[in-house]
């Protein structure tokens, strides 16, 4: 028996873990690391339940290929044999566009996955790569590029210095936090009260955070845009403001700050449900507080003004004075100052690429998902007819994945490369099976500028692939060879180059088939030592993690900033031009309807659509809908009762909880439920129907800056069930039972 450390790849707070395994690798039991200089002992179930997915008899095992409509295993060399061959005839028949990629939430916490997957499609000479970030993230991505010249800049709250903190549609004590790392976020939240700073949580829902910390401003969901330019208007416009700070590090802070002009805060008080006094109030303590920081985060991304909402933001927080400054906001570099590596080879920056169907462009090097289904049913030339999912569902995931499924039909190949049979695959003509994330090394890459405390930590894989799991850094090289391609796509063929020039060239390169590849664990090795704060080496020394030095106030304004004059762009035209549908939607928010507006929430024991299987965690019987006793009592629905939530697009049948803890007008539902059908043992036998049935999608339900499928604010019908229904249910119910 033995205990190794590693950390959770879940969600971005990865935090630290302890792995007691048997000798025969058996995983015995996944506890939180107390070692973990960051962590310290902290972790959420979800962490804890790893070493049961690993060995979940529902996973995929073995290479499956499709035969008249039944997967049968196949050996691994015929499989990737003959999706090279079938990819190689689409490539030479109608081009490099005709094939594709999706990359799923989980790509972006593997290192091997997402550079690997990433250098096969660019191998291939495609540009057609498609990511779940679309889904909630893309205006974040889309903002910082156009703010701050790349779309890896994110300032990061400095919780430990704080003294005023509003979160905008986010809800730490269940998902942690999105596009920031910080672990234990509620114990972070609540030193803020202690040392007599103030905590504001801006929702339509009173959710489990808000209860436990900080002070709640109901919000009608979609109009967040609105409260920031009222506070922006009371900031600089209802006071002096002297714009000499702001503008000796950005560019357009006259303009940005005249735009709040007609937006006072009895006009947004309208619009938002929040008072004229408050508003006033919140703005009033941002503007005087000793270090402020607003921050955004699903719940308004997801929203109509997702690109809008993050630009006010940074906005805010840089015209304060709160961005690059102690008890602000931060600017970290990770161990590798990924920043500055995606300067010199040209990633994170505008994207010439455009889709086929309403020219949608690449945002953070990926096109929208919800543009997936034109691109695959366009009559052109150049659509595509091949399809590869990594670790990724977007049939169950994106608005009206049904039609993605009828679209799927009409491919020449899809390959899924996954851990677990999914509504995705489903349609697949391949399934192969990877590894997970106790199998393979990894380094969380990917969030290293996002740290609140900067740290680096290297986990060895723990245990042996079991069956025939392969890990995914192998499969994307085996099949760029077998596609005619190189083993290297452009990606990390750039990185070496200027890594050998830097550091001095390595003789870590070997061959595979022919060709030449590069390990994950060799790759790593040569961006730390570019990095220069710590080695591959005394990472392996330390598995619990190092510390790095504190990111310095100061570092980043006028010196870090990647644009062309070191300056932050306040007036980016692409962001700004979307600023007359926040006039056009208006008169929509103002209108009184009976209908409810739909927005989602999350439970702490699941994660999007891929954890309800786990046998470790006892899930909730479904997506219990949450709605006003007031807006219940009108329709003569009663607790726990079966309602009928509709809309045009399609509609969904599931229980309801009435409280008072969310706005009159809203209901609330948890996404990714709704597993009938499927291989997944546990999770098709759970109850609770998939909500983006009822969400529209397709380019009319994107947000037009960044592609941003908007899945919040939707307008849908509230029904109960009729009396007869109810009796079917019940008998339904009664018979599954016994």
């Amino acid at each position: 028996m033995k205990k190794q450390k590693t950390y959770c790849r879940i969600c971005e707070a990865h935090c630290g873990l302890e792995v007691e395994v048997a000798d025969d690798e058996q995983v015995l039991s996944v506890k939180p690391d107390k070692a973990h200089p960051v962590s310290k002992g902290y972790a959420c179930i979800k962490g804890a339940a790893i070493g049961a997915l690993h060995h979940d008899p529902d996973r995929v095992n073995y290479p499956l290929k499709k035969v008249d409509g039944k997967f049968v295993r196949v050996s691994w060399e015929l499989a990737i044999q003959e999706i090279g061959a079938r990819v190689s005839a689409l490539r030479e028949q109608h081009g490099e566009r005709s094939i594709a990629m999706y990359q799923g939430n989980p790509t972006y916490f593997s290192f091997q996955n997402t550079m690997y997957s990433s250098s096969f499609l660019e191998a291939l000479e495609s540009p057609n790569m498609f990511a779940s970030h679309s889904i909630d993230a893309n205006n974040k991505f889309e903002a910082s590029t156009h703010i701050y010249g790349r779309s890896l800049v994110h300032p990061v709250a400095d919780l430990e210095r704080i003294n005023y903190f509003m979160c905008l549609g986010s809800n730490p004590v269940v998902s942690q936090m999105s596009v920031m790392q910080v672990l234990n976020p509620l114990q972070k939240l609540k030193a803020i009260e202690a040392r007599g700073g103030k905590v504001v949580f801006v929702d339509p829902r009173r959710t489990e955070t808000s209860s436990k910390v900080g002070e709640q401003v109901f919000i009608k969901p979609g109009t967040d845009a609105y409260l920031l330019l009222a506070m922006l208007h009371v900031i600089a416009h209802e006071s002096h403001f002297d714009t000499h700070y702001a503008s000796r590090y950005a560019n357009g802070v006259d303009d940005f700050i005249a735009c709040a002009e007609p937006w006072t805060p009895e006009r947004a008080a309208k619009l938002t449900g929040i008072s004229a006094e408050t508003i006033r109030a919140q703005a009033i303590a941002y503007r005087d507080a000793d270090g402020a920081a607003l921050y955004m985060s699903t719940g308004v991304n997801m929203g109509p003004f997702g690109t809008l909402c993050y630009w006010l933001i940074q906005g805010l927080n840089l015209i304060t004075g709160n961005i690059d400054r102690e008890g602000g906001l931060l600017l970290p570099r990770g161990a590798i100052d990924a920043v500055k590596l995606a300067q010199l080879i040209g990633l994170g920056s505008f994207d010439e690429h455009r889709t086929l169907v309403n020219k949608w462009h690449r945002v953070a090097g990926c096109f929208p998902a919800s543009a997936l289904v034109d691109e695959i049913n366009t009559s052109h030339p150049e659509r595509i007819r091949a399809l590869f999912v990594s670790a990724g569902n977007p049939v169950h995931a994106i608005p009206n994945g049904s039609a993605l499924g009828d679209a799927m039909n009409s491919l020449d190949l899809l390959v899924s490369i996954d851990i677990y049979q999914n509504e995705t695959s489903a349609y697949a003509d391949y399934i192969l099976p990877t590894t997970d994330m106790l199998e393979r090394s990894d380094y969380p890459v990917s969030h290293m500028v996002l740290q609140e405390t900067p740290y680096a930590q290297y986990t060895p894989a723990i245990v042996s692939p079991k069956f025939e799991r392969r890990p995914e850094w192998q499969i994307y090289s085996d099949l760029a060879v077998a596609c005619g391609a190189k083993a290297l796509g452009p990606t990390i063929c750039n990185v070496l180059p200027h890594l050998n020039q830097l550091i001095g060239k390595l003789p870590l390169i070997g061959a595979r088939t022919g060709n030449t590849t590069i390990t994950p664990d060799h790759l790593l090795s040569l961006l730390l030592r570019w990095g220069g704060k710590v080695s591959l080496k005394e990472l392996k020394a330390n598995p619990e993690g190092v510390l790095l030095p504190p990111t310095q106030a100061g570092s980043f304004l006028g010196k870090r900033v990647p644009t062309p004059n070191r300056k932050v762009q306040l007036w980016p035209d692409k962001i700004v031009g979307d600023l007359p549908r926040l006039e056009k939607l208006e008169k929509q928010y103002l209108q009184s309807t009976r209908k409810l507006q739909l927005i989602g929430q999350r439970d702490r024991r699941s994660h999007n659509s891929w954890m309800h299987n786990n046998p470790y965690i006892k899930q909730p019987d479904g997506n219990t809908a949450v709605m006003h006793i007031n807006d219940a009592e009108s329709r003569n629905i009663a607790d726990k009762s079966l309602i009928k939530i509709s809309s045009e697009q399609g509609e969904v049948e599931l229980r309801v909880q009435l409280t008072e803890d969310i706005c009159q007008g809203v209901i609330a539902v948890p996404h990714g439920w709704g597993h009938k059908g499927t291989k997944l043992s546990q999770a098709s036998n759970l109850a609770g129907m998939n909500i983006n049935e009822v969400i529209p999608g397709g380019s009319t339900q994107m947000e037009p800056v960044s592609g941003q499928a908007i899945m919040l604010g939707h307008l849908v019908e509230v029904e109960a069930l009729s009396s007869e229904k109810k009796g079917r249910q019940t008998k339904h119910a009664a018979a599954e039972e016994a």
